[in-house]
Parts: C-alpha cells; sequence; structure tokens
C-alpha cells in the first residue's frame, strides 16, 4: 500500500536542536561538469567543472529566540537535516511506521537572513544557507537519531510575539502620527570558500575548502512602509550635498515576557530609497529603504 511522509512526521534540527515554527525547508544540489571531447569520436569522458556546493532555505516563524540569528557572523559550519518517518506497510491494511529517512547537510553557512512583519500576522524568517560539506540522505548522526526525542533536542519554549511587543523607532518618523505597518529586514553574509591543491592524490579532504571567510563590509537592508499622516518626503537632489542618516532599531519581544526575540538597530544607517504611492479607495503611503554597512571589528 502506498503511502507518504507528511509533515506532522517530519522535524529539522540545526546542531542537533530542533527549531519550532518551521513552515518550509528546501535543499538542493547541482553538479557542474564539463564534457571530454576527442578529435574523430567526440564525448569520451566527462569532468568535474568546479566545486562541489548545495543550497538550503528554512523559512520559519518567529516563535521563540531565534538560534539562526547568530549564525550570520564569522561563526564556525553548522549542521543542519530533515528527518522523516518512512512506512513499510505491504503486509499490513495500515502502513506502519519502519525507519527514519533524512536529508541533511554538513559544512553550511548562513549566507542570508530576512525577517518580515506585517500587521496582523505574526513574524516570518527566511534564511539561506551555502553547503560546501556533504548533502543528502544518512547524514542525521547517530546522536542526534538517538536524542532527536529527548530534552536536549527541544527548542526554546513557545514565546510568540504580537504587536504590542514589537517597537520600531526611526529619527525621521513620528511613530504616534505615521503608521509603519510592515517591514522587512535583511542581513547579507557572503561567503567565500578557499580551496587548496591536493598533498597526495589520495587526499580526501583536497575536496573541501580549507576555510570558509565572510566577506566584509556586512550589508542590513531594512524597508519601513508606513500610511502617511504628517511625513514629508526627501527631495532626490539633496542627495548630493549629503544622503540622510538616521537611527533605526527594531526590537521584537515575547508575548508572555520581556525575553528578546530578535533585536536590530542600524545606527547612522543611509536612507537609499523611497516610492510614494496612492489609489482611490485607499491612504497614501511612502516606502522607505535603509542600508546599513558593518565593518569587521579590528
Amino acid at each position: 500500500m502506498k503511502s507518504a511522509s507528511l509533515s506532522y512526521e517530519q522535524n529539522f534540527y540545526v546542531n542537533g536542536t530542533g527549531l519550532s515554527g518551521v513552515q518550509s525547508v528546501n535543499g538542493s544540489y547541482g553538479v557542474s561538469e564539463r564534457p571530454i571531447n576527442i578529435l574523430g569520436h567526440g564525448y569520451v569522458n566527462h569532468i568535474l567543472d568546479g566545486p562541489l556546493q548545495g543550497d538550503f532555505t528554512v523559512n520559519r516563524i518567529l516563535i521563540n529566540q531565534d538560534a539562526m540569528l547568530n549564525m550570520t557572523g564569522e561563526n564556525a559550519a553548522f549542521s543542519g537535516v530533515v528527518s522523516y518517518s518512512t512506512r513499510d506497510g505491504a503486509e499490513f491494511e495500515i502502513p506502519q511506521p519502519s525507519n527514519t529517512g533524512s536529508f541533511g547537510f554538513h559544512s553550511g553557512y548562513l549566507t542570508s537572513y530576512k525577517l518580515s512583519c506585517d500587521i496582523g500576522s505574526l513574524p516570518e524568517v527566511s534564511t539561506d544557507i551555502s553547503v560546501y560539506g556533504d548533502l543528502g540522505r544518512g547524514l542525521l548522526s547517530a546522536s542526534e537519531l538517538a536524542g532527536k526525542d529527548s530534552d536536549s533536542a527541544v527548542d526554546h519554549a513557545i514565546n510568540p510575539p504580537n504587536q504590542g511587543s514589537m517597537t520600531i523607532y526611526c529619527d525621521e518618523l513620528n511613530t504616534a502620527s505615521n503608521r509603519i505597518v510592515s517591514l522587512n529586514h535583511e542581513i547579507a553574509c557572503q561567503r567565500e570558500a578557499v580551496y587548496a591543491l591536493p598533498t597526495s592524490a589520495s587526499d580526501a579532504s583536497a575536496k573541501y575548502p580549507v576555510q570558509v571567510d565572510l566577506v566584509y563590509p556586512l550589508e542590513q537592508t531594512t524597508n519601513l512602509s508606513l500610511e502617511i499622516d504628517d511625513y514629508q518626503t526627501k527631495n532626490l537632489y539633496d542627495y548630493l550635498t549629503g544622503v540622510y542618516t538616521g537611527n533605526v532599531n527594531i526590537d521584537i519581544n515575547g508575548s508572555s515576557d520581556d525575553a528578546t526575540l530578535a533585536s536590530f538597530h542600524l545606527d547612522n544607517a543611509r536612507l537609499v530609497s523611497e516610492s510614494f504611492s496612492s489609489s482611490i479607495g485607499g491612504v497614501a503611503t511612502v516606502n522607505m529603504t535603509f542600508k546599513k554597512y558593518i565593518n569587521k571589528r579590528r
């Protein structure tokens, strides 16, 4: 009898700890190869034409402290895996749980962290991961498999925010009169893998990068959408005499206590874009985009 692995039978782990609020996980890899052609025959074989690399994307509702936010800096590589139940129902009318399947990765590095929030909905987080180690099935370690239902594998307690526990401050805005209705914040973490020539024909470690560097400066982008009351837009050519800079602070706390779920403080952020829109039956709105660049600490 045919069956399927349903979403409630699946779990996603990062470094052995399960994450709550995961909405979707997408993982993929592709092999770049080049054909070898010879005169008088054509194709005879192929060779690898680039490093082996994969990608993962995890979309999650922010309902507690986000462990992925700590991966935006110069952290060591981390692992992640989706485990799911496989079924063997050949001799049963109803399929019975059999084994645990998995699709995961080793040596992943966060390359993008995106937070979005709108009126009437919980904040959502999307993370992009570049994988420089192995990716595929059977990467759920024995310790993760044995402890996936233990207390150590449980994520932080559920503590979702509400609109009253989220604060947004912007030097330019009077938020008591100009109503912010949505925000999007992104941290771009570009990575650069460094490879070395093998020391011998049997050097298996040469297929992995010797190090993965974080490329500076880090770029943070914040987009605010607001309904206008008394806000006045800037003039385009004012940029030539000095771009507007100001502080933009975003703080998201849990609704049951004051625990900080996510916090972003952009000091002297640069206003690089404004767009105005209005239509019949609606209100005048402005979308503002701020950028902030972070250099490496010395």
